[in-house]
Formats: structure tokens, C-alpha cells, sequence
């Protein structure tokens, strides 16, 4: 390999003080300029000229602009936000791959693929404006074909920022130019929750409603469905994300003061973690266990020991499938509680994550415990899982009772007979 000819201190132009270095790269005709500003940072960049006198004269200009920008606060040099973009996107893949990224990078990707390089793409880091901004939440708004909810534009968000951050990091951009993000979007709404009796009708009825099924594959899908309800309503964990990641060896047993307690491994949004199943729980995976002769052949705690590397959602045929949607909308259809009495709102399989927090704080379980076992923020659980009636927590709004002339009896609280 030819070794690269290193240039001597001849064939250097030196301008103001050596604040301005001349140079030309092998195998090229064009000046280029190494500038050292007052802050000590070298930028490099290209006079564009062969002329040396009109190379001196560019080069001392773009010295000058630099300063001007360094004074003011702004970005001495800068780049496309595709490029930039481009390298935050492939390290947050880099780091998926690698098993460190979390969960909700997958969101950003998508975010950045498409909307954020699809809008501001051919735009420099550092020309990203307020104005611009609010162009592209009407142009985003067409795309979706909706306003989106605010959690929806607080992902956009900071996806937005990492690009953002990465930029600063390089000196593409500073603090002065970047634009204050807003999270102003359409109020989202609370996913409507079976109230205990309708939980209870839903579970009475789904035996029947399986064994209804007039094709093999379609009762295959119902048995599963059956279980995955009862789970996601018994422990809380996401429907998708990370229900669809679960594997039979991130279950196990815990002891505690002498009682044993379903464990199970999940990989959340903001990345793994553990949470503790209902007892009852066990009865609805030894269900599942059942569909599968290689793991019938255990009983349930030696399963658990065995710690087998296959997911537990899946058809008896071993294949994961992602038509659980639309078989519980049938399921929801059939049963009549597609929408409740609370809500005109259709109800999906993450209603059954909102009725199991409701029931939770029924059961007097702490927000702050509560939100720990969730995955999720303490303010989350106050503004969407915690919204319950008053004739739902009656008997402690009410309070105990105090003499018996405060004592309203049934009688009298009963309606006249008509």
C-alpha cells in the first residue's frame, strides 16, 4: 500500500497569526483550510479554490463567520438531518442487536423512518425552527390521518431529541438554536375496563364459546385466546410488547415468609423487569402446558425447572400467531361486552391490562406498589388506571358507622312498593 505523502511546512499557508492553515490533499487541486478559533477548536473545511490568494480570502472569511458564530452561540459548522439522524438510528439498532437497547427504541426507529427524516430530512440540523415545527405536526397530522394523542407526540419527542442530543454532542447545533418541543396533542382517551361483573360474565362464558368453534384451527385459537385473557388480566403485563416475548424459562418460583409466588421476567418499555403473578395464574399456564406433548410430560414445577427456551403463547402446532386481535373482537362481539355501560369506547386486549389495575387498587394495592408491578410511572397510574366511581370504592368513602341513629337500614333507603 502507497504510504500517504504527508505535506511539509513549505508547502503550508500560514494566514492571520496561524489562525488560518492552507493545505491541499493528495491527488487534489483545491485549497483546503484548517481553522483554529479562539476557543481552541479546530474546524476544517474546503476554500473551494486552486487560486491561493482566493483560497486565503475564502478561508478568511469562513475564520471570521465561525468567530461570529462561536460569539453569538451558534453552531460553527453543521450537517443534514438525514445524516444525522442516519448514525442515531444505527446505534440504537447496534444496541438492540446487542440485546442493551430498550424496548421503546423500536418506537423511535419507526418514528425517525417515517416521519421525522420524511419531513426535515434535507433540512440542516441547525435550521430546524419553530415555524418548521409546526409545520410538520400539520403535515404529521395528514399522514396518520389524525390528530395524535399526546403520548404519541412525546415519543415523536424524544426520538426527535436523541437526533438532537447527538447533533449537540458533535457541535452541529447548539442550545440557543434548538426549538422547545410541545406535547400538545389530543387528550387520549382511557381504555375502557370490565367492571367485576362484567369480568365475571367474560369468564363464565369463554368455556362455552370455545368449544363453539366450528373448525380446528379456530378452536386452537380460541383455547389460546381463553388463557391469554386470564393471564394479561392476572398479571398485568402488556398485550404485544411483552406478553408476545414471554418464554416459558422467564417463569419461576419465589419463596417469601414461606409462601411460593409466580415470577415472571418481562421485557417492558423501559426494558426488562419482574413482576409477581396472581396464584390463580398457575392454573391458566398448566392449561397451555397441556397443548404440547414435549412439555405435558412434566408436571408444572419441573417445567419451571427445566427452564425451556420456547415462547408460551403459541399454537399447539408450536407457531406464534398475531391473529389474537381479531379473535378477541369476536370474542367481545359474541359475548355482548364489546363496549361497556361506562365507556362507548371498544374494548381490545389492553383493556384487560387497565382491569387489572383497577382491581388491583380495589384490592388496596398501592399506587407507588402498583406502579413498580406495571412497569410504568406512578403519574400514569394516577391519570389512566385509577379513575374509579365512587360505588366502586363505596365501603371506604363511606367509612365506618358510627351509633345507631346514623345507621341508614335497608328499608328505609328501599323505594315504596308500587
Amino acid at each position: 500500500m502507497a504510504k500517504r505523502k504527508v505535506q511539509t511546512e513549505s508547502e503550508l499557508i500560514h494566514l492571520l497569526g496561524g489562525a488560518v492553515v492552507l493545505y491541499k490533499r493528495e491527488r487534489s487541486s483545491v485549497w483546503q483550510a484548517r481553522l483554529k478559533l479562539s476557543s481552541n477548536k479546530w474546524l476544517r473545511a474546503s476554500t473551494r479554490c486552486k487560486d491561493s490568494v482566493k483560497a486565503g480570502i475564502a478561508a478568511t472569511k469562513l475564520y471570521y463567520e465561525a468567530e461570529t458564530k462561536r460569539e453569538f452561540k451558534l453552531p460553527t459548522s453543521t450537517q443534514r438531518f438525514n445524516a444525522v439522524a442516519d448514525t442515531v438510528a444505527a446505534q440504537m439498532t447496534a444496541e438492540l442487536e446487542a440485546g442493551n437497547g430498550k424496548v421503546v427504541y423500536g418506537d423511535y426507529l419507526s418514528c425517525i423512518r417515517l416521519y421525522l427524516k420524511p419531513f426535515f430530512g434535507k433540512y440542516n440540523i441547525d435550521s430546524i425552527s419553530p415555524t418548521l415545527l409546526k409545520q410538520f405536526d400539520t403535515w404529521r397530522a395528514t399522514e396518520m390521518g389524525k390528530v395524535p394523542v399526546a403520548s404519541t407526540i412525546t415519543t415523536h419527542n424524544s426520538a426527535l431529541n436523541r437526533v438532537f442530543d447527538y447533533a449537540l454532542e458533535k457541535g452541529w447545533t447548539t442550545r440557543a438554536v434548538l426549538p422547545k418541543l410541545s406535547i400538545k396533542g389530543k387528550k387520549s382517551e382511557t381504555r375502557p375496563a370490565f367492571t367485576m361483573a362484567e369480568y365475571k360474565s367474560l369468564t363464565s362464558k369463554m368455556p362455552a364459546w370455545v368449544k363453539q368453534a366450528r373448525m380446528e384451527k379456530s378452536k386452537h385459537m380460541r383455547e389460546l385466546l381463553r388463557d391469554y385473557v386470564l393471564i394479561l388480566a392476572n398479571t398485568g403485563i402488556r398485550h404485544g410488547t411483552e406478553a408476545a416475548s414471554l418464554k416459558w424459562k422467564n417463569i419461576e418460583w419465589v419463596i417469601q415468609d414461606k409462601e411460593r409466588y409466580l415470577r415472571l421476567t418481562v421485557d417492558g418499555k423501559t426494558g426488562p423487569r419482574t413482576l409477581i403473578a396472581r396464584h390463580n395464574t398457575e392454573d391458566y399456564l398448566t392449561r397451555i402446558q397441556q397443548h404440547f406433548a414435549e412439555l405435558a410430560q412434566w408436571d408444572f414445577d419441573t417445567l419451571l425447572k427445566k427452564r425451556v427456551d420456547e415462547y408460551v403463547f403459541r399454537l399447539p402446532d408450536g407457531t406464534k400467531t398475531k391473529a389474537l386481535n381479531q379473535t378477541f373482537r369476536q370474542l367481545m362481539r359474541d359475548s355482548g361486552l364489546a363496549v361497556g355501560a361506562s365507556s362507548e369506547k371498544e374494548r381490545t386486549l389492553y383493556s384487560l391490562r387497565h382491569t387489572y389495575a383497577t382491581f388491583q387498587l380495589l384490592d388496596k394495592t398501592s399506587i407507588y406498589d402498583l406502579a413498580v408491578q406495571m412497569g410504568t410511572s406512578v403519574k400514569m397510574i394516577e391519570e389512566h388506571y385509577s379513575k374509579l366511581t365512587p360505588e366502586l370504592i363505596a365501603a371506604q368513602l363511606a367509612g365506618r358507622k358510627y351509633g345507631p341513629k346514623k345507621k341508614p337500614t335497608v328499608e328505609k333507603l328501599a323505594p315504596a312498593k308500587a
